[in-house]
């Protein structure tokens, strides 16, 4: 307990100093400037495609989970996850989902958990096919190239390790080694091993990686989409070509500890990030703040209904 103390005391210090960094040197006055030149009719569009994103991941989850589970039950732990994730610290919302979906439709929590391991593993791969099909031309900061290889080193590795357990071999003597500890603990982890081997294992066809890979660079092209039309409604010209790019690297850099809703972070990222590709700061910034909102109001409102509709506490979860 102490432990997950000081880690969600350190996220939220690390979103305070980065929100800091990310305001500094900017005038209120810049901000409303930016805002008064805004095309609000445009503003509708992000909301747009934001939505299509979601509708794609929970299509996806809903085909990689198979039998009869049905894209409402997906949606619904989905939303419930992404709520979680925005209002309580030390990021429980995979596992929410998980929990949300073996309610729903009666499979077990390790099975409906090794789903969520596997729709995030698509998450992955889609992450770092935009990377490198959007990579821009001109060079990019030696800060910012340094960071991106270290991110995709670390996708590249827990994709490795996603493919290495589907198979039935290496994930049956990860298992025995675990059973060998001869503890309760060892014995629970080796059998979940297994239940997300056999998961992994279904979904492995070549159709089927092709279908989930092509999806998941469709929802992320989907995001960064509204990310585009957020700057356009502000009067800021963004090549379309670049921003992709940027929509990527933001959601890989997430994995940076903060607070509940990424609030910070998600700002000094993308703030960053526009600069490279020459957007002023007061500009990026004010980017950054409705683009966040775009989703992150959305999701806690929808979120919160299914909540109250499916009946549950956060003592549960």
């Amino acid at each position: 307990m102490k432990k997950q103390k000081i880690i969600t005391l350190a996220g939220f210090l690390i979103s305070i100093i980065l929100l800091y960094f990310s305001l500094r040197g900017i005038k209120f006055d810049e901000i409303v400037r930016t805002l008064q030149r805004a095309d609000y009719r445009l503003l509708f569009i992000p909301l747009v495609f934001i939505s299509i994103s979601i509708i794609g991941c929970s299509f996806r989850w809903s085909r990689i989970c198979g039998g009869n589970v049905r894209f409402s039950q997906t949606f619904t732990a989905l939303m419930i996850g992404l709520f979680v994730n925005n209002v309580l610290p030390a990021r429980i919302g995979e596992l929410a989902r998980g929990y949300v979906l073996s309610k729903k439709t009666g499979l077990s929590f390790t099975y409906s958990l090794s789903t969520v391991l596997a729709d995030r593993f698509f998450d992955l791969i889609g992450l770092l096919a935009i990377t490198f099909l959007f990579f821009p031309k001109h060079s990019l900061p030696p800060a910012t190239s340094k960071a991106i290889y270290i991110l995709v080193a670390l996708l590249i590795a827990c994709i490795l390790i996603m493919i290495m357990l589907s198979h039935k071999r290496f994930a049956g003597i990860i298992a025995q080694r675990l059973h060998a500890v001869k503890r309760p603990f060892f014995s629970e982890i080796a059998q979940r091993v297994l239940e997300v081997q056999e998961n992994l294992r279904r979904v492995n066809s070549p159709l089927n990686l092709s279908w989930f890979i092509i999806l998941s660079i469709m929802n992320w092209l989907s995001m960064s989409a509204a990310l585009y039309f957020m700057a356009l409604a502000l009067g800021i010209k963004l090549d379309f070509m670049y921003v992709p790019f940027v929509c990527a690297l933001l959601n890989m850099g997430l994995t940076i500890p903060s607070s509940p809703g990424y609030i910070g972070v998600y700002q000094f990222l993308l703030v960053y990030l526009l600069s490279i590709f020459e957007v002023p700061k007061p500009e990026a910034f004010t980017i950054a703040v409705l683009f966040h909102a775009s989703w992150y109001i959305p999701y806690n409102v929808l979120g919160a209904i299914l909540v109250i509709k499916e009946h549950l506490k956060f003592g549960e979860i």
